[in-house]
């Protein structure tokens, strides 16, 4: 354990850092901005088609729930790094920082546990009507909302313990912390309260991570399969163009295996980082860019698989 200690004035040897930590925070300020656009086009749409429509289809109204968690990881996740970056000190207070990191940390986990239903409800639906998962799939039509729900607030609760572990830099306090993160300090808590938490959200991003990379290869037979009884198909017959279907069933494999992706290169990042007693600042930063690559991606993937978004989005 370490204490907060002062920052030290500028020399001519921390300048070449200095400039580092400049870039990476400007990155992760292009990927809010960029990224908070994408979700925030996402809902719109959504939103329009609710009034038309009186109503969504149950992919719909997931992807609007993903854009939502995504919209508010982007924003949390880039106010401390930034104004550590650009070294705009104490910007923040000690109440800012506990509901900055808590926000982010609930929309973060909200983003893996919709990423998660996401791909499962998808999966679900290419199942023939005539499978052993057609009761479900039913089912999962009728009620996709409530796991949604149930997820920010799973989260909402899990979550508590992130305000009692932030302080602000400005908190006078002597207090020791375990990882200086710039703008604030994340402290040291009781032992066997941080172990349970660090359980719980471990459990929670296995069983997620397993089940979509379950999901993933299961849609990847699916298009095997499809692949193969098209090739038939025009072996009879003209060529037919991919159906819907099928191309949301690609663009979401694809966004699920993304984020497993974006999550091990960020969780590994992080556990490097974390080696060190004091790590560098742009280290840390490095892992929020990995963990921001995901929700900056995902609205432009979904944009890309819905034709009748993207004209929108043309036109508009």
């Amino acid at each position: 354990m370490f204490h907060v200690s002062e920052h030290n004035h500028h020399t001519p040897a921390n300048e070449g850092m200095i400039s580092v930590d400049g870039a990476i925070g400007t990155v992760i300020l292009a990927q809010a901005g960029i990224g908070t656009v994408g979700n925030v086009s996402l809902l719109c749409h959504y939103i329009c088609s609710l009034f038309k429509r009186h109503g969504l289809r149950p992919i719909e109204q997931i992807i609007n729930h993903l854009a939502l968690a995504n919209t508010l990881t982007l924003i949390c996740g880039a106010v401390s790094p930034t104004l550590a970056a650009f070294e705009m000190k104490y910007f923040l207070s000690d109440i800012g920082c506990k509901l900055v990191f808590y926000f982010h940390r609930v929309a973060w986990g909200t983003s893996l546990s919709v990423t998660c239903l996401l791909g499962g409800f998808q999966a679900l639906s290419i199942n023939p009507p005539n499978s052993k998962w057609a009761e479900l799939k039913f089912k999962s039509q009728k009620y996709i909302t409530t796991p949604c729900i149930l997820s920010w607030m799973f989260h909402l609760l899990v979550n508590v313990i992130v305000p009692m572990r932030m302080t602000g830099q400005k908190n006078g306090r002597n207090v020791s912390v375990k990882s200086n993160l710039g703008h604030c300090s994340c402290l040291s808590i009781n032992t066997i309260t941080e172990s349970i938490c660090s359980v719980i959200f471990s459990s929670v991003d296995v069983v997620c991570l397993g089940f979509m990379i379950w999901v993933s290869g299961s849609m990847i037979l699916f298009l095997h399969r499809h692949k193969q009884q098209v090739r038939y198909i025009h072996s009879t017959r003209q060529h037919s163009p991919a159906s819907p279907g099928t191309r949301a069933t690609k663009s979401i494999m694809l966004l699920v295996s993304a984020f497993v992706v974006f999550y091990f290169l960020s969780s590994a990042f992080e556990m490097y980082a974390y080696l060190f007693d004091n790590p560098q600042l742009w280290l840390v930063n490095t892992s929020v860019v990995l963990a921001s690559s995901f929700p900056t991606l995902s609205p432009f993937l979904l944009l890309k698989s819905n034709t009748h978004v993207s004209s929108l989005c043309s036109s508009c």
